[in-house]
This record gives C-alpha cells, sequence and structure tokens, in this order.
C-alpha cells in the first residue's frame, strides 16, 4: 500500500510540474493561428522578455517571404513603417511605454526589426508589434522566423518553438484531370482528378459532385462521385477504360462554377514501345541554401543605404541574395517535389538549385538526397541537377547519377572551361541552356558543344512578361536567325539541340500553369518520349533529344520525319514524308511545319484545324540540300475576351529532326 502511495504521490507531482509548464507563455506569441491564402489580416505578435533583460537597441526581428517583380502580390505585404495605411505596416511598443524603433531592410525588404530606443524592459515585459497586410498567396504553414538580442551590441539568437500560422486555402476555382498521354486499347488506366483554388493550392474543402462523360461513347468510365474530407482536394479514379482507338478525352459535369481543365490520350490499336512523360526540370527551393534566413542586406546606415532589389546590379544580387528561392528561402525541396508529384501529376522532375554561395557541398548532398528520396521507378522519376549561373549564360547541369560534381560558376566561368570539367569527370551530364533576357550580348551560342548541349529550353517564365505585366511572349527565345538569343539563331550556326520547356519557378510549385490570373508565375513543361518512366529511360529520351516544349499545359505532339521520332540525325535520298498528330488542350488556331534550308527559314505546311485534334502527312517535294523540320502549334486564346492584350495562346515545339541529303 505505501509504494502505491508514493507512486500516486510521484504521477501528482509530475502532472502538477507538466500543468505548471503548459502555462508559461512562448517568449513568442501570434494573435493568430491560421488564415486564408492571400487575405488581408491584422496580426499582432507579442514577445515576452525571459531571464536576460531587454535594454536601449535589444529586441526582436522577423522575416517575411516577400517578393518582387511579377510575383510581389503572391506572398506578405512587404514590411514598412512610414504609412499606416497602406498594406505591410509594422508599429510596436513596449508594455512599460518605453520608446521602440522599427526598422525593414532585407534584400527583397522582408526583415522588420522593433528594437528599444530608451528604458529597460525586465523579465515579463513585453514588446508587441502590430503587422497589417496581405499574407502569402501559398497554402502552406508560416513557421515566423524570428531571433532577439538583448541589447544593440549583442548577437541575434534564434528564438526556439516559433509560432506558426497555418495558411489555408481558399474556395475551389479549378478542376484538373491528368490522365497517361498513351494508352493502348482495352488497358484500364488511372484518372487524377485534383480541385485548385485561384492561387493553384489544393481546394482540401472542395466537396462537390462530379459526372464524368469521354469522347470515347463505349468508354468505361467512374461512377457520379461526391469529393469528401478524406480526398482533400485530390481523387485518383482507377480502371478506366478507351475501347475507340485515336483521340480520346474524359471530362466531368460538375454543379460548381469550375474551370474544367483536360487533356488527351491517343488510345492505340497496338501494345506501345513509347510513351510521353511531362515533366518539369528546373524549379528552386529555400532548401538550396538550406533555408537560411536573416542573410540580406543589413540595416541603412550611411554606406550602405536601403536598396531596392530591382535596382541592384547582377553581380551584387547573386553575392547578397545567395540565390535559393529569392524570396527569403522560405520554400522547401520536399514540398516542391510533392506538388509536382501529387498535385501537378508530373512524371518526373529535378529541382535545380542556384550555384551560389550558400549552395555549399552540405546543400548540394542534401538536393540529391530529397530527389533520390521521391523516386519511384514506373511511377515518378526525378534527376540531380543545379543551374550554372555566370552573367547571363545560365545552364542547366542535370546528372543521371548520384554523388557527382557542382562546377560552379567562380571557378569554372565560361563554357569551354565547364566543358572541360565534365570532360574530366567522364560522366552522363546534360548541359540546357536557360535563356533569360533577349541581350544582343548574348554569348549562348558563341561555342558549339553537341556532346553536353543536347537540349534547350525553349519556353520557361523568362518568355512570360519579362517577368512584368503584362505581355507574354511565348516565341521569343524561337523567332529569328539574326536574333543572337533565339534557337532559331542557334540551329543556324550549327547548334543541333533539341528542345523542352521548363518553369524556372521559384514559389515551391514546380509545373504549375497559368490557370487563373492569380497564377502568373508560370512556365513550360518538358515531354520526354520514353519507353519507361525511371531514370534510365527516360535519360535516354532526354540525351537523344526525343523531346517536345509545351508553355505549360499538356498538348500532345508527334513528328517523325521518315518514321524517325524528333531529335533523329538522318539521310534521305528521297522526298522526305513528315507525319504529325496533335491534340490541344482547347482548339487549335495553328499547326505548322517549320523548315530550314539553305539558310533560310519557311513555313513548309500550314493548317488551321478548327478543331481539338488534328492528324496530317505531307511530302517535302521541295527536298534538294540538307535541311531540318520542326512542329509547331498554336491553340487559340485561353482567356478570350481578358481585358489585357497580351496572348494567352498555348504553345508547342517538337525538337527538329535534322535529314541530310543522301547523292
Amino acid at each position: 500500500m505505501k509504494a502505491i502511495n508514493n507512486l500516486l504521490k510521484l504521477f501528482l507531482c509530475i502532472a502538477v510540474h507538466y500543468v505548471a509548464a503548459q502555462q508559461i507563455p512562448q517568449p513568442l506569441e501570434v494573435s493568430i493561428n491560421q488564415a486564408i491564402a492571400g487575405s488581408l489580416q491584422e496580426i499582432i505578435y507579442t514577445y515576452t522578455v525571459q531571464e536576460e533583460k531587454i535594454t536601449t537597441g535589444g529586441g526582436i526581428r522577423m522575416e517575411y517571404p516577400v517578393a518582387y517583380a511579377e510575383t510581389e502580390f503572391l506572398f506578405w505585404s512587404r514590411p514598412q513603417n512610414v504609412a499606416p495605411d497602406f498594406l505591410g505596416y509594422v508599429s510596436a511598443k513596449a508594455s512599460n511605454d518605453g520608446e521602440v524603433n522599427v526598422l525593414t531592410y532585407g534584400v527583397a525588404g522582408g526583415i522588420f526589426q522593433c528594437t528599444l530606443k530608451d528604458g529597460i524592459l525586465e523579465k515579463g515585459d513585453r514588446m508587441i508589434i502590430h503587422y497589417k497586410g496581405l499574407v502569402q498567396s501559398l497554402a502552406r504553414d508560416f513557421t515566423v522566423r524570428a531571433e532577439v538580442r538583448s541589447d544593440q551590441n549583442d548577437e541575434w539568437q534564434k528564438i526556439t518553438n516559433p509560432p506558426v500560422i497555418k495558411i489555408i486555402p481558399q474556395e475551389a476555382k479549378t478542376l484538373i484531370l491528368t490522365s497517361p498521354a498513351d494508352i493502348s486499347i482495352g488497358q484500364p488506366f488511372d484518372l487524377a482528378i485534383v480541385v485548385l483554388d485561384q492561387f493553384g493550392n489544393l481546394a482540401s474543402g472542395y466537396r462537390g459532385n462530379i459526372n464524368f462523360q469521354s469522347t470515347d461513347q463505349t468508354a468505361i468510365l467512374p461512377e457520379r462521385y461526391t469529393f469528401t474530407d478524406l480526398d482533400q482536394g485530390k481523387h485518383v479514379f482507377k480502371d478506366l477504360v478507351y475501347n475507340t482507338p485515336g483521340f480520346q478525352k474524359t471530362t466531368v459535369v460538375t454543379n460548381d462554377a469550375l474551370k474544367i481543365s483536360s487533356h488527351y490520350s491517343y488510345n492505340s490499336t497496338t501494345q506501345l514501345e513509347f510513351k510521353r512523360y511531362f515533366g518539369d526540370t528546373h524549379f528552386h527551393t529555400g532548401s538550396g541554401t538550406l533555408n537560411k534566413g536573416f542573410f540580406g542586406i543589413e540595416p541603412v546606415t550611411h554606406d550602405h543605404p536601403n536598396r531596392d532589389v530591382n535596382t541592384l546590379s547582377l553581380k551584387d544580387f547573386q553575392r547578397l541574395n545567395s540565390g535559393g528561392d529569392h524570396r527569403g528561402n522560405f520554400t522547401t525541396a520536399p514540398e516542391a517535389y510533392s506538388y509536382a508529384k501529387e498535385v501537378v501529376q508530373l512524371d518526373f522532375a529535378s529541382a535545380s538549385e542556384h550555384d551560389v554561395s550558400l549552395f555549399d557541398q552540405n546543400a548540394w548532398d542534401y538536393s540529391q538526397h530529397v530527389s533520390d528520396s521521391f523516386y519511384q521507378p514506373g511511377q515518378f522519376t526525378t534527376f540531380f541537377a543545379y543551374e550554372w549561373t555566370p552573367g547571363i549564360t545560365h545552364h542547366i547541369i542535370m546528372y543521371k547519377e548520384r554523388g557527382l560534381q557542382v562546377f560552379d560558376r567562380r571557378k569554372h566561368p565560361d563554357l569551354p572551361s565547364l566543358w572541360d570539367a565534365f570532360d574530366q569527370q567522364n560522366k552522363p551530364v546534360l548541359c540546357i541552356p536557360h535563356l533569360t533576357w533577349n541581350f544582343e550580348e548574348h554569348t549562348n551560342w558563341d561555342h558549339i558543344n553537341n556532346t553536353y548541349r543536347r537540349l534547350g529550353e525553349i519556353y520557361s517564365l523568362w518568355n512570360g512578361r519579362y517577368l512584368i505585366q503584362p505581355g507574354d511572349e511565348p516565341q521569343r527565345f524561337e523567332l529569328g536567325k539574326d536574333n543572337k538569343w533565339t534557337f532559331q539563331h542557334a540551329w543556324h550556326r550549327g547548334h543541333r539541340i533539341g528542345i523542352i520547356g521548363s518553369t524556372d519557378n521559384h514559389l515551391g510549385r514546380p509545373g504549375a500553369n497559368n490557370y487563373t490570373i492569380y497564377t502568373q508565375h508560370t512556365g513550360g513543361l518538358a515531354v520526354a518520349i520514353a519507353k519507361e518512366n525511371n531514370r534510365d529511360r527516360l535519360w535516354d529520351a532526354l540525351e537523344k533529344r526525343r523531346t517536345y516544349a509545351t508553355t505549360g499545359t499538356r498538348i500532345y505532339l508527334g513528328f517523325t520525319v521518315n518514321g524517325h521520332s524528333m531529335g533523329s540525325e538522318i539521310k534521305s535520298k528521297r522526298n522526305p514524308t513528315i507525319t504529325a498528330k496533335v491534340a490541344g488542350t482547347n482548339k487549335l488556331e495553328v499547326v505548322e511545319v517549320v523548315k530550314y534550308t539553305a539558310g533560310e527559314y519557311s513555313i513548309l505546311y500550314q493548317v488551321a484545324p478548327d478543331a481539338d485534334t488534328t492528324e496530317f502527312q505531307i511530302e517535302d517535294r521541295d527536298f534538294n540540300s540538307d535541311c531540318f523540320y520542326y512542329l509547331r502549334i498554336a491553340q487559340v486564346s485561353e482567356v478570350p475576351g481578358r481585358l489585357w492584350t497580351f496572348p494567352t495562346n498555348e504553345m508547342a515545339w517538337s525538337s527538329p529532326v535534322w535529314v541530310e541529303i543522301s547523292r
């Protein structure tokens, strides 16, 4: 009995200490624990002084994810301390009426610092900070990044166990259906449906009803379905079957005012050797700098006045911003890969972090580890990549194997020295040019290397609006052999380079497309025609240029010359026979076969199908010298009647087929 009493006393003692511990306030508390993405909020932070008192110059600083240019409105309102009636206003006070200075700074202006001007804050005193502005549009948990110091000479120390604000999605706006692009007749396949809010977040609260319909009247389709709590905005339907050959697609009817996005599959009467796989080989996350924060421009001084990131030189930007996601390094690689795989339903992806100072060996090791952890042969393939960034001559360096080197721009400042390093390493590598501004001083095509430079990005977010509203220019890097930044110039000079699209997304949202006017930080997709979805087969497709590019949607493109796939180099004695089959995600406005011969480009064939799909076969009867061909398509506008005047036509381009005439 005595032993039992002792155990009860011990239990009561532990319970009392536990309750007391729970009543001890956290050093930093926040007035809200969740907010709707993109909503206006008044947030109050309360910092309670602990054992070490706060004196002059001591206080707290916090860092928000903020952005610049075209993505500014997608993140938090930039903190400012001068205009109380404008977004982002920050003010602070002390509980003992001590005066508090508020300072905002950082490479993009995301840091706000609140320090005591005079007096002393003792243990239990508080500093109260008010912030009013828009919260980020990305529905992810926001861990408040905060540091404190006791006085102006003290080092900043991170607050342990910081508060978290859960950012929840808005209501559903878009419903996207995704299925395999290539199917054999009678073969069961899966259909994934994701429901997104206006910012591209999974609309986890969607509970609508959907009814299925298909272009194939004999298709086996799911029954009517109602989304549930378990779905959280996504459901995968099993064992659909198409029984009619040719282009087929399934869509849904809902009782909601949602935009429905679907795509065609080609239903073949034979077993398929090659299939189309959609991916994104170029996106960035804060994991490229191990999510380090508070690394931006320090507070205003006479020597270093506060600077706007848009006025920085490229050299200063690379030195100060340190890469990552460019928005304070808040995004993570696991989150980005999850978005690519689970939300956008990509088949392959690879993060390609910038080769900046904070992207050290530890960050590279972690990047490779995350890529490997998401690799599921047959379902989702990842590679290992980084972005080599000297000046404006950016390239994605992609490896099939783990454990290879990062040859960064400081040690390898030009393409010949980079290629020499590849020679010494003697491992498979793809060196993919990522074109940025259309500067006359472009040097991308000064040196030819058709061994490592097998592919290039013809479309990314850099085709869209120069990163500034309002004009998308999808063909900026295609048109004009005399324009030094274009692929037509590169091909004219002798580069045998295939093409892909990618996003260059910095929001942790690889593969995202402009489904609404609120998801404008978008880019293209890379499509690889491969035997299977794994590293060996996809690498073979990329290396052999069996690829095409889209502006971000799942356009189906088939293109052969004399039966040889896009990317091929062939010889022919007879007039080449060109075969194409195309299915858009909207009505096709124009489909063109572009030919290059004798130093000039021309349109060999053009058709305006006035339909979603088209198939044709033509003969080039003017074949009298070496040449190459590629296929280009444009759809009608995705948003007809939009107030803005810039085009919203989705496009796609095949890699060329080079044909040498046999005498």
